[in-house]
Parts: C-alpha cells; sequence; structure tokens
C-alpha cells in the first residue's frame, strides 16, 4: 500500500536543497554552506540508487553503501568543527577513525558477497554521531548560545540528523535481526516519515536561522 512512498524521499531532499539554495546568503562560510552540499549530494544518490539496477544490473548496495561512508564521515567531521572544547574535539576524531575502521571491516566481513547494507557500520555510525551530538548540546547548554541557539542553522541540521537516524537504527536492527517482519510497505512508509521529520528540521533551520548565529 505505502511501497512507492520512499520513492518520494527525493522529492523531500530535492525541496529542503531548494530551499537551501534560496537561504544560501544567510549561510556566510563554507561549513554552513557545505549542509546545503550535503543535501544535494543526497538528491543524486537518491536518483542514482533508483536507477543504478538498471543501469548496471547490480543491486544498489553499493550507491547506499557508499553514501554512508561519505555521509557519516561528514557528518562527524561537521561536528567535530563545531565542538569547542579540545578533549570533545579529540573524542571527534577517534569516532572519526572508529567509524572508517568500522566500515572497512565491515567491507572484509562481506567481501564474499557484498550485495547486504552494511548494518553495523550504520549502527556504530549513528551511535557515534548520537556521542558527538549530545557533546555540541552540552557545549551549546554551557554557553551563550544557549540564548539563541534555535536561531542557529547548525542546530536544526543536527536535530535533523538524530530524528532520522536514532528511530531508524532499532528498526533497522529489528530488520536485519528477524525480530519484525520485512514488509516492503511498512518499511517505505517509516523511511518516509522519518526523512519528512530530518528535511523539515534542515527547513526550519535555513528559514528560522540568522547569518550572525551560522558562522
Amino acid at each position: 500500500m505505502f511501497e512507492f512512498l520512499r520513492f518520494y524521499t527525493f522529492y523531500l531532499a530535492l525541496f529542503s536543497g531548494i530551499i537551501g539554495l534560496l537561504a544560501i546568503k544567510k549561510l556566510p562560510n563554507f561549513r554552513a554552506k557545505f549542509l546545503v552540499v550535503l543535501i544535494w549530494f543526497s538528491v543524486v544518490i537518491e536518483r542514482v540508487g533508483y536507477y543504478f539496477t538498471e543501469w548496471t544490473g547490480l543491486l544498489n548496495y553499493y550507491v547506499f553503501n557508499f553514501y554512508m561512508l561519505v555521509t557519516f564521515s561528514a557528518y562527524i567531521l561537521l561536528l567535530r568543527s563545531l565542538l569547542t572544547k579540545v578533549n570533545h574535539r579529540l573524542t571527534a576524531l577517534l569516532c572519526f577513525f572508529l567509524f572508517i575502521v568500522s566500515y572497512f571491516l565491515n567491507i572484509l566481513y562481506f567481501k564474499e558477497d557484498i550485495n547486504h547494507s552494511y548494518t553495523y557500520s550504520f549502527a556504530i555510525g549513528v551511535l557515534l554521531i548520537m556521542i558527538l551530538a549530545c557533546l555540541y548540546l552540552v557545549e551549546i547548554f554551557n554557553s551563550d548560545k544557549i540564548l539563541n541557539f534555535k536561531k542557529s542553522v547548525f542546530f536544526w541540521y543536527i536535530l535533523g540528523i538524530l530524528v532520522f537516524h536514532v528511530p531508524f537504527l532499532p528498526f533497522m536492527l529489528a530488520l536485519n535481526w528477524f525480530l519484525i517482519k520485512h514488509d516492503e510497505s511498512i518499511f517505505s512508509l517509516v523511511v518516509f516519515l522519518l526523512n519528512l521529520l530530518a528535511h523539515s528540521r534542515y527547513i526550519i533551520g535555513f528559514l528560522w536561522s540568522e547569518k550572525k548565529y551560522n558562522y
């Protein structure tokens, strides 16, 4: 019934990417503009992933596993750039190293058959992002930024990342461990709704943020 919904995530990403371009004047430096680049990267991946099997005859796990490597690495490095305390920034570097190692270990694990999603790398990546996001929020709430944190595009972007990945992780693990039956209709509905929540946060950030808080 809802099988078609997951393919509409492309339009969610496209819409938030367009809003990001319209708000580009409020994004004063490369770090802020990079958020828009990441959204447009997801737009491209959605299209490539949709047609990949038709073009190559291969399953699109190649595309989305590559997407996971790029985006999770970008999220971790973005969070590192937002952290101000030295020990927190070192923690972020350690998280980046752990994720890269987990990803390539996952490749070795599936070297005989790479037509799999790298579930364990995804799980590790989400947990690492959660840790760094918590450090980011702690720094905000313990500084003067607490007064205007909702005017920062970075706050809304990190929130968007969390509202998608944190609920999706247990759902994905339950599917992988056969704790729940894989139903394409339910899967598509969950993916669409979580993308809707995430991209709505990105859009709020682009519309509500103020340039002076986006450095």
